[in-house]
């Protein structure tokens, strides 16, 4: 961004509207979903500087399995070493920086090669082989670059600045979803979208269903919301969401409302009456369920694109039997996910208009001013 680019920023940003109190706060400001300069900024001091999830251990389970990942302008090997410890490196060989693995995803590995000049690197990121280089060349000075990683209740994230804070301090006041046992969940279905909305417009869908009774008819039938009285709202520094509870006679989130698939174990009949929805800071939107996990992340393409990954986690068991058929809760979530993106590239045509104001949060729309409140307040430090 240069610097002209920079100083205007703030001249289109009145943010302290959102930062104030709930009951006098307004919505985000336009430019903050249509600005490239503000996408610029979010990459570099957002997406650049926070813990972001990108897969799940189960999805490299052997010495050599890798998948990339693009954050920032940044593409990221995450990978499974010889001696069982997943890491992460940016793909940019120490020679010359050529560009290394191109596959999203691969499997076994014995070490990664360059393409250019066949250095190539052990699976721990230290230099293996530099071809005839000079005599008093130090092989140990030029391993691949590490990129901070750490795992959370089997989902791993990363994070591009080294100076961050522990993964396991950022989380901290994450509620203690353990007994969801998602280490051991499998992904049943994976889904990719590709929404013409900022990626923010999605996790301010996800945070409230003052929407849900006109948009999602097959949810409003077997969910309800509730009281705050009944189960508080849960806020933390890292999170915000909550929980709605399944109508009477309703087994889980699906066309159905019934499941023909196992319970995840140990689950208490309280928890099979529930289910839990939180956006983790910036992108991350987890929701267990009584017999599945559903897990978006939302990153952003352009200032009005979004490309959104959904999976849908379940018991090895049910994913093992030979009769598995998720299609009753899959078909449920992508049913509900297009009416929403829908009415995300609706809002986004909507903030992009002169004719666009900051308007006030229903009382419902408490989350969502939560969320743009974080949003808010990072962004400000950045101007």
């Amino acid at each position: 961004m240069t610097i002209e680019a920079a100083r205007s920023v703030p001249r289109v940003l009145d943010l302290e509207r959102t930062r104030g109190p709930f009951a006098d706060a307004r919505t985000l400001p336009g430019a903050v979903y249509t600005s490239g300069e503000v996408l610029q900024l979010e990459q570099r001091g957002l997406f650049a500087r926070e813990w972001l999830c990108v897969g799940r251990e189960v999805d490299i389970p052997a010495a050599g399995d890798y998948f990339l990942k693009e954050i920032a302008g940044d593409s990221i090997i995450v990978l499974r070493g010889a001696d069982g410890a997943v890491r992460a490196f940016y793909n940019v060989c120490r020679h010359r920086g050529s560009r290394l693995l191109d596959e999203p995803r691969g499997r076994g590995l014995a070490r990664v090669l360059c393409p250019y000049h066949s250095w190539s690197y052990h699976l721990d990121g230290s230099l293996q082989n530099a071809p005839r280089m000079d005599e008093g060349f130090c092989k140990a000075e030029f391993g691949l670059v590490p990129v901070r990683i750490g795992v959370h209740e089997g989902f791993i994230f990363v994070n591009l600045d080294d100076g961050a804070q522990p993964l396991e301090r950022y989380l901290a006041d994450l509620p203690d979803l353990a007994r969801f046992r998602m280490p051991e969940l499998v992904c049943g279905r994976r889904i990719e979208y590709d929404v013409a909305a900022n990626w923010k417009l999605i996790c301010e869908n996800y945070s409230e269903c003052y929407h849900c009774a006109g948009a999602h008819p097959q949810l409003a039938r077997i969910s309800e919301q509730i009281s705050r009285g009944e189960r508080g709202q849960e806020i933390g520094a890292c999170f915000n969401g909550g929980p709605m509870r399944l109508r009477e006679g309703v087994e889980t989130m699906s066309m159905s409302g019934r499941s023909t698939l196992p319970t995840i174990p140990g689950l208490s009949l309280d928890d099979c009456r529930y289910v839990h929805y939180y956006v983790i800071y910036p992108n991350m939107l987890l929701s267990p369920h009584p017999d599945y996990v559903l897990v978006h992340t939302a990153w952003p393409v352009t200032p009005e694109r979004t490309h959104v990954v959904c999976e849908w986690l379940f018991t090895a068991a049910a994913v093992g039997a030979p009769d598995f058929d998720p299609s009753d809760v899959v078909q449920f979530w992508d049913t509900t996910n297009r009416q929403d993106w829908a009415l995300c590239e609706r809002a986004q045509a909507g903030v992009r208009s002169r004719g666009f104001r900051p308007g006030p949060y229903q009382s419902s729309e408490d989350c969502v001013h939560i969320f743009d409140r974080w949003y808010a307040d990072r962004l400000a430090e950045l101007l």
